[in-house]
């Protein structure tokens, strides 16, 4: 799915659903800063949101006008959250969602797969958007520490049960890398615990890139440890 294709079906979805949450537009907010759309574009995506809202009769004229202003308003604005630094990458900091939404919009864009090295899953919105990609045919990897996998609140045992290929680190020592591959063209990395707690207190960081080489590299050592590490379950 293309960017504006992606953004217009998320728009779309907050319509249907009759609301356009805190954290629905931070999500639109991450996926129009990272398309880097022009002017022209823009106003493609301004197009399709009013074409949304005069189609749709069977809402209200309130709750019409209010989505309309609030989805011009987010592609009107020009900064987010998110940063770009001079290289083109974003980076996203918590507490709050941003980082959070940094994850679930690269897991909710991949088109073929997605391979995860994490010390720990335990939120279960990133674990609902795993196992939703999983059932699409999205093909997922996850690579995790022996030491955190049987924790309270652990996400493993779900993840495995969906059917998702999970491999764990048995030695003495800690995988504790926390990064992404998605369709081996984005990374996604940083300080960012994958649990509620970190989105709610810590100060995370997390920093999402589609250089090539950046890329291959993160893909390179999945690869390497994919292969060591043993089969869970």
């Amino acid at each position: 799915m293309n960017p504006i294709d992606r953004i217009e079906a998320l728009f779309l979805q907050t319509f249907n659903d009759k609301v356009l949450s805190k954290a629905e537009r931070q999500e639109l907010q991450i996926a129009i800063a990272e398309a880097g759309l022009d002017q022209r574009k823009r106003d493609i995506l301004r197009s399709k949101v009013f074409e949304i809202a005069s189609a749709s009769a069977g809402a209200s004229n309130m709750f019409t006008m209010d989505w309309l202003e609030a989805a011009t308003r987010l592609l009107e604005a020009r900064e987010t959250h998110a940063e770009k630094t001079v290289g083109g990458s974003l980076v996203y900091f918590s507490p709050g969602d941003d980082c959070l939404n940094a994850i679930l919009s690269q897991v909710r864009s991949a088109t073929r797969t997605v391979d995860i090295c994490v010390f720990t899953i335990s939120d279960d919105r990133i674990s609902d958007a795993l196992i939703a990609q999983h059932r699409k045919g999205i093909k997922l990897r996850i690579l995790t520490d022996n030491e955190k996998l049987l924790d309270a609140g652990s996400d493993i045992e779900r993840l495995y049960k969906a059917g998702i290929e999970i491999r764990v680190d048995m030695t003495e020592y800690h995988m504790h890398h926390k990064f992404m591959v998605v369709d081996g063209k984005v990374a996604l990395t940083g300080s960012y615990n994958w649990t509620r707690s970190a989105a709610a207190y810590n100060e995370e960081n997390i920093l999402v890139t589609s250089e090539s080489g950046v890329v291959r590299r993160y893909a390179e050592e999945f690869g390497k440890m994919w292969e060591k590490m043993d089969v869970f379950g």
